[in-house]
């Protein structure tokens, strides 16, 4: 069983904008001639001939790096590795496990031999081309030290990042001084991070999140390894950003030292309260006085500015003007319980600069379709949707199906939340529609027994606002190519997270909350995993070319 929503962006015509420059729409990933451990995963990787090479490319990364290893830790080398290339214009960084000093290994080793590794599989091919999960799966068979490490290696190809990321380190992306993406967490419990290594308790590269994101001359990406991000919220690398700006020193390398001194600080700085560490730990039930304030940790902070490459002209003026992004991860709060109204609140986006339902220049044409399981007794199935057109959202849901064991339609929860979330935006007035805010009232409002996936995607402005918990989702293609694909968030294989009130499922608290670009001619194609576990990304084009083509759908 399958639902899903096909969304045409376009421009409103009572709107006029300066016009924009399209990408050339960039794809993720290629065939490459390379024996590997994990062949079958990368055999339908799309075809060279729609990426660019590094001496073709429009854009480069100039980089700047700082790492702060753990004061008090008997390694002066700490835990963290990194590397940054020039030539390949490919960043990577690792953070070794903690817990391998107990049995008497340099938990940093690891980490430090994965990197260096992934340095030798670059230099040691001539490539035009890198393909960051090729590089971790060379590097990771080579690594043979004891321990474990989690990885991200983020390379630039023509106008978008391809990134492949293990565990929970990551990045953020900034433009106009605002964070517009972060890269999502993969862990098997709090504190507990996918981690590569060889021991039985450790995970191997098949479990890596592979993606690829627009990016744009004068954007800013920030990547770290969990130092950086368990003891700073986005909105405080904005302030970093602005003042430094101001002062005249925006440079890759300052940046990236205000921003790794600025988490060490926070790290040691137990009279806050709420860092993004301590509001983590409060979703896990630890009461506040045990996980208090920032997290001590080794803090590896690689800044990376995206500028035009000799020959071509960065025009900031467009860019701004054309694009605005507000960000929503919630500010240092004294409130403990992440599920109060109030707090709920606080992760708002600012309205400030933020355009209303009747004045943004994009709007979202939508069509949908429903194909029910067959063989079901349940003529309905088990998934639901819907769609405000006013509101410029959509929203679908997947009821689990194990509920059907106990006598139990496992898809009316899904229908009463997806009619409780409709309900909600059209009885109170929103000017800008909050998905978090929306799926959180839902939640509350849904008493029935069972449990079902959600995603809810809100046009707001130039770009689309998510909220997603399991493994339904969308997929946004640009001239007839995907240029990015939501995670999906499962316990295990065919396990997702799943909303209800029964003890075994998950609250609004788990959710991926996050906002992506989009431009006039994008489609967005969201579904439940009913489509996504059936078809290819590569098959959605090979479709959308042939119906829509690739110029506007």
């Amino acid at each position: 069983m399958f639902a899903w929503c096909c969304l045409a962006l376009r421009y409103q015509e009572n709107y006029s904008l300066r016009p924009y420059q399209d990408d050339e729409s960039l794809r993720s990933y290629q065939e490459e001639d390379e024996r590997s451990l994990f062949d079958e995963k990368f055999k339908n990787m799309p075809i060279q001939r729609d990426m660019k090479t590094l001496n073709k490319s429009s854009l480069m990364m100039n980089f700047g790096s700082f790492y702060i290893p753990n004061t008090g830790k008997s390694n002066p080398m700490g835990e963290d590795a990194h590397f940054t290339s020039k030539d390949h214009q490919t960043i990577g960084l690792a953070d070794g496990k903690s817990r391998w000093k107990k049995e008497g290994t340099d938990a940093g080793e690891y980490a430090r031999q994965l990197m260096n590794n992934c340095l030798v599989v670059l230099d040691a091919k001539d490539r035009e081309i890198v393909y960051p999960q090729l590089i971790l799966e060379d590097a990771y068979l080579n690594t043979k030290v004891d321990g474990s490490s989690t990885a991200c290696i983020i390379t630039l190809t023509g106008e978008s990042l391809n990134v492949v990321n293990v565990g929970d380190s990551g990045f953020m992306l900034f433009r106009n001084g605002m964070m517009v993406y972060k890269s999502s967490t993969q862990q098997h419990g709090f504190n507990y991070p996918y981690q590569l290594g060889k021991s039985d308790h450790c995970d191997d590269p098949r479990v890596a999140e592979e993606f690829i994101i627009g990016v744009r001359a004068g954007d800013w990406v920030v990547a770290g390894t969990n130092g950086l991000f368990d003891n700073m919220y986005a909105s405080e690398m904005e302030v970093a950003m602005k003042v430094i700006g101001e002062a005249g020193c925006l440079e890759p390398q300052v940046l990236a030292q205000v921003l790794a001194d600025l988490a060490f600080e926070n790290s040691l700085d137990y009279t806050q309260g709420i860092s993004p560490y301590s509001q983590a730990a409060l979703k896990e039930g630890y009461p506040i006085p045990i996980k208090r304030g920032g997290k001590p940790d080794d803090i590896t902070v690689i800044v990376a500015h995206i500028e035009p490459t000799q020959g071509h002209t960065l025009v900031l003026g467009n860019i701004e003007n054309s694009y605005s992004f507000q960000p929503y991860l919630p500010k240092k709060s004294p409130t403990v319980n992440v599920m109060d109204p109030i707090v709920m609140k606080r992760c708002k986006p600012n309205k400030k600069g933020m355009k209303t339902l009747n004045e943004r220049s994009l709007m979202m044409n939508i069509g949908s379709s429903y194909i029910p399981k067959k063989g079901k007794s349940n003529p309905k199935g088990e998934d639901a949707h819907f769609i405000s057109k006013h509101h410029q959202t959509i929203g679908l849901a997947d009821g689990v199906s194990s509920w059907a064991k106990k006598g139990i339609d496992a898809g009316e929860y899904a229908r009463q939340l997806m009619d409780n979330c409709l309900t909600i935006l059209y009885t109170k007035y929103m000017e800008i529609v909050y998905p978090q805010l929306v799926l959180q009232e839902a939640y509350s409002n849904t008493e029935v027994n069972g449990s079902s996936t959600a995603c809810i995607i809100t046009l707001t402005d130039e770009s689309l606002n998510v909220v997603n918990v399991g493994d339904s989702g969308f997929m946004l293609f640009r001239k007839g190519n995907m240029i990015y694909k939501s995670s999906t968030q499962q316990h295990r294989f065919n396990s997702p997270y799943q909303l209800g009130k029964n003890s075994h499922c998950d609250d609004p608290s788990v959710a991926e909350e996050f906002i992506i670009g989009v431009r006039g001619g994008d489609l967005v194609v969201a579904g439940t995993d009913g489509l996504f576990d059936n078809v290819f990304a590569s098959e959605m084009e090979v479709i959308i070319k042939q119906t829509v083509g690739t110029d506007q759908p």
